[in-house]
């Protein structure tokens, strides 16, 4: 059988082809980590009031050199193992934008796929919930009060969203953000009627 000679020439350029995406991808899969890494350290950042700038900007070189890394193999950009660092760059940039009061990027000015976005999106109201307890503790109940708005209208928009795990995999997301809208909400009105019975008491106090 001569064809056979052909038929193993063709396995070979496969099993090379394939040897070549494997090489892309453990290249990706470490530039992701490094993504993961930065948008970490930006929310760190963030959380002490440090300017993130620099440190983003870094993420964002890191994913245009993820991206010219698998410009051969497209299909690499929507699979689940790069999902997790674009996702936690667009909770890192869309928490900057909404506590430092400025215009948020769009996924595709961020250079990450759309249902990351997504996901990101919805990691950003735990990181809310953590701010609005620290300023709870500080006594500040109104700036937990306007995280709390946050919150609840990230929610809002998450719960607009529809579609199947296999396109998006953000329902369990969608009941946590729920939960956590509800749990702060809560924190938020024993927070005030402690105040106001501190309130009561003090004023009471100074009458007798």
């Amino acid at each position: 059988m001569k064809n056979l000679n052909q038929l193993e020439k063709n396995v070979k350029d496969i099993d090379a082809q394939l040897e070549d995406k494997d090489t892309v991808r453990e290249l990706a899969l470490k530039s992701s980590r490094a993504i993961r890494r930065l948008s970490r350290k930006m929310i760190k950042e963030i959380h002490q009031d440090h300017d993130p700038q620099e440190t983003f900007n870094e993420a964002i070189q890191e994913v245009s050199k993820l991206k010219s890394i698998i410009e051969g193999y497209p299909e690499l950009f929507h699979s689940g193992f790069l999902r997790n660092g674009f996702q936690e760059l667009a909770e890192a940039h869309i928490l900057w934008a909404l506590t430092g009061d400025k215009e948020p990027m769009s996924a595709e000015e961020l250079g990450i796929s759309p249902s990351s976005y997504l996901l990101g999106l919805a990691d950003v109201v735990g990181e809310l919930r953590r701010d609005s307890l620290e300023k709870l503790n500080e006594g500040n109940i109104q700036r937990a009060e306007e995280l709390l708005e946050a919150m609840d209208r990230i929610k809002d928009m998450l719960m607009e969203l529809d579609y199947p795990k296999a396109i998006i995999p953000i329902k369990n997301k969608q009941d946590m953000a729920r939960a956590l809208v509800e749990k702060t909400r809560g924190d938020i009105a024993v927070s005030s009627h402690r105040e106001k019975l501190r309130e009561d008491i003090a004023e009471l106090t100074r009458k007798l």
